[in-house]
Order: C-alpha cells, then structure tokens, then sequence
C-alpha cells in the first residue's frame, strides 16, 4: 500500500493530464462476453473463467506489471472492466487490449476498496467497505452526469454492516447481491443505502468473487478451495448447490457481463452428458459437463462441444465412443468396460440400478478409478437389488479425482448410455444386434402397387428378448421413425405371435415416446393377441418442416428424427419362449381412426386395414374380406400373404440401418437389385440393400 503522500502526487498528476486524454487507444470488449473475469495475486493478473465449468486461463500479459487490484466490475454501458488499483490508488479502467487507464477521483478515502460492482440499471459504480470511515460510495461513469467521476458516500459503513468479499447486479431488478462469510445471502438497495437479508445459503467462507447471469442465477466463489455454487435467487428460500471446480486463490475478486448466458451459444467448449435431464444433464439442472477448451484429456477417439445437454432428443452429435461394455450387466455380477482414454486422468461412473431417473449416491459404480492413455479393462458391481430393464450409465473422465454425477470441471468428458440390466442367469438375445439397427420400410397403397417408393414409413429398429432356461422374461422393443413418405395417415404396432395378452404383466410394462413415459398402456384392448400399439396416427409425431410435404424423404428436407420410442414389455410367469414367434416378429402399420384410404375400400377402413411383412398372416382385428383387391395376390391356403402377382411385397425388413428411396422413385431405381433379389426368393443379390448397390443419386441423404 503507498503512502497518502504519493497517492494524492499520483492522482495530481492525473488531473493535470486529464481523463479525457489518456488512453485514448484502449479497445472496449466487441460484446457481451459469456466467459467470467478474476483478478488474482498481489501483483494483479487477470484471468478468464468459464463459470460452468471453472476452467480458466490466464488473459492478462506475463509484462502487464499491475500491483495488486480489486473490486473487479464489468460495465455494460462502455463494455469496459474496471478496478479498484492499489498502485494509482483510484479506479482504473480496463480495454480488451488489456490498457490500463486510471480515473482520477477526488475525496478518495485513506484505504481501497475490495469491493465493488457496476449497475446493469445505471452507469454507475458501487464500492463497499465496511467501518465507520467507509462504507457503501457510489461513482457514476456517465459523462452527461452532474455528478460524473464524483465519490458519493451513500451510506456509512458502520449502518450497512455487512462483513462481505464482493458483490454482484442483478441483470434487471437494480438490487445488488452478496454472501457474507457465514453463508448468508444479502439484497442490497443501493439507491438507499439498505440491505435485506434474503436466506442462509448453507455454504459458509470468503466469497471474493460474485458473479449473476442473464437468466438470474448467482455465482459466488470461494476462496480457499475455488468451489462455484449457483444460487437461484428467484427462489422462495434461495440456497446454494455446488456447481463446478474453480481456481482458488488468498485474493479473488471477479466480474462478468450479467446480462451473457453462462455459456456462449456460438463458440462453446463445454461437453456435456446425453441421458435424460432428471439425471442432471442440461445446464439448467446443473448436469454434468467437462471444458474441452485445452483437448487433451478425453474419451475414446473424440469429444465435441455443445451449448447445452441434448438430453437424448436424437439431435446431438454422438461423440460417445470412449465406453465398451465387455460383458453383460446382470443384477448381482461382476461386469467389466474396456475405456479409452486419451491420458492419464480418473474416472468416476454411476449406474441408475433402481431405474428412477436419478444417479444416487449408492449408485456410483466407479470411484475415483485411476487410469492410463489407452485401453483400460475396469471391474465394477453391479448391485443384487438392480431392477432389470433398460437404464442410464455415466461416465466421466477428468483430472480432477472425486466428481458427483452432477456439476461442472475444467476438463476431460461425460459419457452416458442406456444399457439394460438383467437378471441372473438370463439369456439376451437380440436383433439385429445389441447396438445396430434393423429397418422397416411399407408401401401403404395396399393393395395398389402405386409409386412403390418404400418410403411411406421407415423405421429403424432394435428388439431384445431376455429368457431363463427357456421362459421368456422380458421383450424390448426400440426405435425412431426415420421417414414418412404418405399422404394417409398410418398407425405403427407389434404384435407378438404365439404370445397372449393376458400372458403380459402389463402393471410393469414400460412405453416411452422421445424418451417420455406414456400414461397409456400401447397393449391393444379387448384383443386375444399380445399386439402393441406404439401409435394410433405417426403423424401426430412428426412435421415435415417449412416448404416440405413429407418427413424426411424429399431432398432438402433433412430434419432431425422427431420420434424416438421404446417399450419394455415383461411377462407373467411361465411363458415358454418357444411358444413366442422368432425375431422380427410381426410390425405392421394399420389405418389411422377417421381417415380414407384408396377408392378400392370406398370407406374409411380404420383399424381393419393392416399392412404387414411378406407371408405374415394379419391380426384378429384385420377384415379378411380386403384380401384379393386391387393388385393383392394373397392366398391365405398357401400362407402367402401381402404380396402381387409377382411376389413383390409392401413391406420389407432389412438387417442394416437401410437408406431408403427419395420421394416418388421405386425401389427398382434406387436399388437395381432389389426385383432379382425377390423373384429368386432372396437366393441371389443378398446384399441388395447396401449403401454399395444403390443409385446414390436416387437415395435419401440427410
């Protein structure tokens, strides 16, 4: 600290040149940054920081040659840091080029200031420090002000006792916030010089940096161990929840523009996790999320950025490819992942073994398990009390040794993936494999040949089932609608052949659509026949989109999958797994309620109409009478059913993620081998269907 003998040279000297005329190169900041600002050390270096992750590196020059600053506010108004300087013994302002300009300011007590913010409401700036001799002063940086560069006390400090480190404006309500030593959060009316205390935030220490962003939400830093917690003062009662790992420091102070999302929508570095968000994935819930910014820590082969969870909606880009599961996860076993990883780092994993939604803290699988650049073999149990069926695992990979499932670190990545959990001693089987897809793909103008474009509905799909010594225990059914090229309006179901549908525990059957649990059940009413309706009219789930007639099958029509499904399906006891038809078993798409089909029924057909593979035999709800019309050659005496004259049918089931035809060609165009393929009974061209024997021209591409 110098003396008040050069201070008061220092701020002469600075009169004499004048404000106006110093630093006149200095460069404001181009916007609104989303990244947090810190100055640490004696000898003042300023940091960058992103507060959702708490990574930061150093901003300022190794030569900047600061003394020791604080009171660290980012004004909205200019676009401009500031500072309380030590050395200058005023306020200093602070360009994107790192110039530093101080500001002259007259009546100036005998000590600094470590506390200080800019209003968002006002172009003014407020420092605070406690004692009689001091409290809260208030400097209004508008030139058009009477009062501009004045130091006003607005209230003494011992009538606004508050033992605080920094504090914060919020984006829109003109209140000041902080957190005092013991954790308790303060509103401060700065216009009158007041303060409210609103909660104990439950999280006590020396916050010295403070921080809001554009939504409300507080941040408060804390010194010794660098922790960020967030605080949602909308709340009734707010409190703080651990939020990320940041730099921890003996002199913190910190600012950022609050009216900046906390992550940048344009230039992210942030990964984060895929599962759905009551498991903590999006930044709202404070999901899981690791910087990529310095990329060179990570999973597997890659790692990418994002603005935000994709929560499993299908959107995002699928970066997960750090993980292999070696073995089965079983209810009680040991089960082993082979990881990848890019260095050296340790990994933390949770496994949803009661299948509610959330990773609890006797679900972690993998404790701080430390691992090495390359392959890594890792055991871990799997609880005896896991509940079977489909669930969430997480992964995460970072430097820092202990994570939660939930929360923010400054590197390596977060990787989620629903696997299935099953009983002891079960047997999975799967179709085509337990991490492909099949394809379904209908011609709905049955029993018209019509455009025989095969891309009336396409469906990717995957099916598992899962018996002990012959029973069969569980079904799953998964999928997503990849393409609706129809004018009619279809319904989409399963029925299990062989299967009843009183043999169906239907109390802890499980349906989710876009990965929401449906409060219907899909099994069909009032039928003999286990048959699943996974939907009554598909269009009420996808769009085609702006200046698109149909979903996904024109080209420039490429939106995102809209519809995602899965159906877990357990039975009651004593089901005997050779009584139940072999995979594919029966998908078909029926007439949606209320819409027509073709001039060869003359009447809205509904559920009667049924479309389903070659030589399948309809269900019990199907008018048998439709057979025969139009081009339909079925001859039910001979089991062949859904075919022409020729053999060819209006459904296929191909075992590979298929691309199918763009709108209004035939298949014949888009996969020349595809008619000697069928009229061989499929003894030639067995791969007809691969990308390799298309006319690219002629397929679908995203």
């Amino acid at each position: 600290m110098l003396n008040s003998v050069k201070i008061n040279s220092i701020q002469s000297t600075l009169f004499a040149i004048g404000f106006s005329s110093l630093g006149l190169n200095a460069q404001s900041f181009d916007e609104c940054p989303a990244e947090a600002f810190l100055i640490q050390d004696k000898i003042a270096n300023l940091y960058s920081v992103q507060l959702a992750t708490g990574f930061y590196e150093k901003f300022s020059p190794n030569d900047w040659g600061q003394e020791k600053m604080n009171a660290l506010a980012f004004n909205i108004h200019d676009r401009y840091l500031y500072a309380y300087n030590y050395y200058y013994g005023t306020i200093v302002r602070i360009g994107s080029d790192l110039n530093v300009l101080p500001i002259p300011l007259s009546n100036l007590p005998s000590k600094g200031f470590y506390v200080g913010d800019i209003s968002v409401t006002e172009n003014t700036y407020y420092l605070y420090r406690p004692g009689g001799n001091y409290g809260l002063f208030r400097v209004s940086l508008d030139e058009d002000n009477d009062d501009y560069l004045d130091l006003i006390n607005v209230v003494n400090g011992n009538d606004l006792d508050l033992v605080i480190y920094d504090l914060a404006f919020h984006p829109d309500n003109g209140y000041a916030y902080a957190v005092d030593r013991w954790g308790n959060l303060w509103e401060i009316d700065v216009q009158a010089g007041t303060s409210l205390k609103v909660s104990n935030v439950g999280v006590s220490g020396v916050f010295g940096a403070v921080y809001f962003d554009v939504t409300g939400n507080l941040y408060i830093s804390r010194n010794n161990d660098g922790k960020i917690f967030r605080i949602n003062i909308n709340w009734d009662y707010p409190v703080a929840e651990f939020f990320a790992y940041g730099p921890s420091s003996s002199n913190n102070d910190g600012a950022r523009c609050a009216l900046a999302p906390i992550i940048s929508q344009d230039s992210p570095t942030t990964d984060f996790g895929d599962a759905p968000d009551t498991y903590g994935s999006s930044i709202n819930n404070n999901g899981a999320r690791h910087d990529v910014g310095d990329g060179t820590l990570f999973l597997g082969q890659t790692v990418e950025s994002e603005p935000n969870a994709y929560a499993n909606n299908g959107s995002e880009v699928n970066d997960n490819d750090g993980i292999e599961f070696v073995t089965g996860v079983e209810a009680g076993r040991t089960s082993l992942v082979d990881l990848t990883s890019s260095a050296d780092g340790f990994v933390n994993a949770w496994l949803d073994s009661d299948k509610d939604g959330e990773f609890d803290s006797d679900e972690q699988i993998i404790i701080a398990e430390a691992v090495t650049s390359g392959s890594n073999v890792v055991a871990y149990d799997v609880p005896t009390w896991a509940e079977q069926g489909t669930t969430w695992t997480r992964f995460r990979l970072s430097s820092e040794e202990n994570l939660s499932p939930i929360g923010g670190v400054s590197d390596g990545e977060v990787e989620d993936y629903a696997i299935d959990i099953a009983e002891q001693n079960v047997t999975a089987m799967h179709y085509p494999s337990a991490d492909t897809w099949a394809t379904l793909a209908f011609e709905d103008n049955w029993p018209l040949v019509g455009d025989y474009d095969m891309n009336d509905l396409v469906v990717h799909y995957r099916l598992s089932s899962y018996n002990v010594e012959g029973t069969l225990m569980r079904v799953k059914i998964e999928g997503e609608v990849v393409a609706i090229g129809a004018a009619y309006h279809n319904g989409f179901a399963f029925r299990l052949p062989g299967l009843l549908s009183n043999e169906v525990d239907s109390s802890r059957l499980i349906f989710k659509i876009n990965n929401v649990v449906q409060n219907i059940s899909p099994l069909e009413e009032e039928r003999n026949e286990a048959i699943f309706i996974i939907a009554d009219d598909l269009l009420d789930f996808v769009t085609a989109g702006e200046n698109c007639k149909y979903y996904r099958t024109e080209k420039g029509c490429g939106s995102n999958i809209q519809m995602t499904f899965s159906l877990e399906i357990p039975m009651e006891a004593n089901v005997d797994i050779a009584n139940v038809g072999d995979f594919p078993y029966d998908p078909f798409i029926f007439a949606s309620k209320g819409h027509t089909r073709s001039y060869v029924f003359g009447e809205a057909p509904e559920r009667r109409f049924e479309i389903h593979l070659k030589n399948q035999a309809p269900t019990e709800a199907f008018q048998a009478k439709f057979f025969g019309r139009g081009d339909d050659a079925s001859n039910a005496n001979n089991g062949e059913y859904f075919i022409n004259a020729n053999g060819m049918p209006w459904a296929l089931n191909i075992p590979y993620e298929w691309e199918h035809p763009v709108e209004y060609m035939d298949i014949k165009y888009a996969y020349p081998d595809f008619h000697s393929f069928v009229t061989s009974s499929g003894a030639q061209n067995t791969d007809w269907f691969t990308v390799e024997k298309s006319t690219i021209k002629n397929v679908f591409k995203q």
